[in-house]
């Protein structure tokens, strides 16, 4: 527990100063921040899947990580003008993310194909090693791999940006990553106390439901306390909300904003808390279906990118989501 909080601290640190970086210098920091974490995401889920026996393809994530951003920036920035409402970066993320996912298909389309067993037998007598074909299935199984790893954690990712231009970057990052972050540590500390039964012991044995109430409780805790930062207290150091770019979920002049926005944080707080444990469940299982522990061992106590990730990216697509239905763009 003591490595796992001590590394918890570092990431902490670590995430912060991208974050200061990106108040006092250039939101582009925070851009860089979660490319690094993507490229991470992306190396270990691509590495566990070539593991696991998929035949995988290298050419569709590098192509994606290297074209994404860049596409978004230059069209979000030089062609679709200094609007919030601007979706010419979006139309370009999804135009990236189909020609990946045309590229996969090119290569499968191309791939050469393997042998029989006869071949491969011949061949090996004369000293020649030969890959056995598979069946058709396996090779479709393939391709719909590498299409996944595409979608989780790629496009879940790649969201960050849209959610990072159109709205408060500094704000929406750390919403998104505090929020289900400290929401699981809620969940470790207190079912690492309490215990109980469990919650899903067939996908992971070691979560209990006193856990998953105190990761629920430790969300909207930290929902509530940005409330208390970006909304109720905010007009005592305008400055700072205004350097975050900021925007009120209600204007502050009309009556009852205190709770109208106190509810939408909680709103917001519960949902998160709630998918944040499906995300790491939902990796969980994919975990248990490929035959690993943990995606990586790059955090001590953590596991790897992905092991950090799984609840977050769930985060992101509900605030791309609620932000809309908040601020109508």
């Amino acid at each position: 527990m003591l490595k796992r909080t001590i590394t918890g601290i570092i990431l902490v640190a670590f995430v912060a100063g991208f974050m200061l970086c990106g108040y006092f210098v250039s939101t582009i920091f925070i851009d860089m921040l979660i490319l690094l974490f993507l490229a991470g995401a992306v190396y270990e889920m691509f590495k566990c899947l070539k593991d696991a026996g998929y035949k995988m393809f290298v050419a569709p994530p590098v192509f994606l990580l290297v074209a994404a951003y860049p596409t978004f920036y230059l069209l979000q920035h030089y062609v679709g003008g200094a609007s919030q409402r601007a979706t010419i970066g979006v139309q370009g993320l999804l135009a990236v993310f189909v020609a990946s996912v045309m590229i996969c298909l090119t290569i499968f389309t191309f791939k050469p194909a393997k042998h029989t067993q006869e071949e491969v037998d011949a061949a090996k007598a004369q000293g020649i090693e030969l890959e056995l074909d598979s069946p058709k299935a396996h090779e479709l199984k393939d391709l719909l791999a590498n299409v996944f790893l595409l979608v989780y954690p790629m496009l879940f990712m790649v969201l960050s940006f849209v959610m990072s231009y159109k709205y408060s970057a500094l704000f929406a990052v750390l919403f998104a990553i505090f929020v289900p972050t400290l929401g699981d540590a809620f969940a470790y500390w207190i079912g690492s106390t309490v215990k109980g039964k469990k919650l899903c012991p067939k996908i992971s044995p070691k979560k209990t439901i006193s856990g998953a109430v105190g990761g629920l409780l430790g969300a909207v805790i930290v929902s509530l306390v940005f409330w208390l930062v970006f909304e109720l207290f905010a007009d005592n150091y305008l400055t700072f909300i205004n350097g975050c770019h900021y925007r009120f979920f209600i204007a502050h002049d009309v009556n009852g904003w205190q709770w109208k926005t106190a509810l939408i944080y909680i709103a917001l707080g519960l949902v998160i808390g709630v998918l944040a444990e499906l995300g790491d469940l939902a990796a969980s299982r994919i975990k248990r279906a490929i035959g690993i522990k943990d995606y990586g061992k790059i955090f001590p106590g953590h596991g790897g990118f992905m092991d950090r990730l799984d609840s977050i990216m769930y985060s992101i697509a509900v605030l791309v989501i609620a932000f809309t239905c908040i601020y109508g763009y």
